[in-house]
């Protein structure tokens, strides 16, 4: 799918604006999460992209995009992605003791990452959607 100037334009309005800034995060950025958001719905449960706010494939492209760019980059995106993988962590200080452990997950680590923002759990909500009914073998 042509990630299109249109489709960028329709992405920064959704959300309150929150992706509007084009300074703050530029067209390229923009475009790239969006592609990776193509591939993401590219099932045939997700159906056909259109410029429509009931879309059901625009409405998971969307979310996962604004996952991506809030999970990876936080407010500040010209930082770039951070190397460092981020899973569920606990953390216990008394004195000057402490411990750090990971939290075991409900979920594989792919889905996991889905759960640190909203947009992120409410992708995951329509990829269960998108992967419901009859399938032939």
């Amino acid at each position: 799918m042509d990630i299109t100037p249109a489709i960028v334009t329709d992405f920064r309005a959704a959300f309150n604006g929150q992706f509007a800034d084009d300074t703050k995060w530029t067209d390229d950025v923009i475009q790239d999460v969006l592609c990776e958001a193509d591939a993401e719905t590219g099932g045939s449960g997700w159906g056909a992209f259109a410029l429509d706010c009931q879309n059901f494939k625009r409405r998971g492209m969307y979310l996962f995009a604004a996952h991506w760019l809030t999970f990876f980059y936080g407010d500040d995106p010209a930082g770039g992605i951070g190397g460092i993988a981020r899973l569920n962590t606990q953390s216990k200080q008394v004195g000057d003791e402490s411990i750090s452990y990971r939290v075991a997950s409900m979920m594989d680590a792919g889905n996991d990452a889905l759960t640190y923002t909203v947009y992120g759990q409410q992708f995951y909500r329509l990829r269960r959607r998108a992967g419901m009914g009859a399938r032939v073998i």
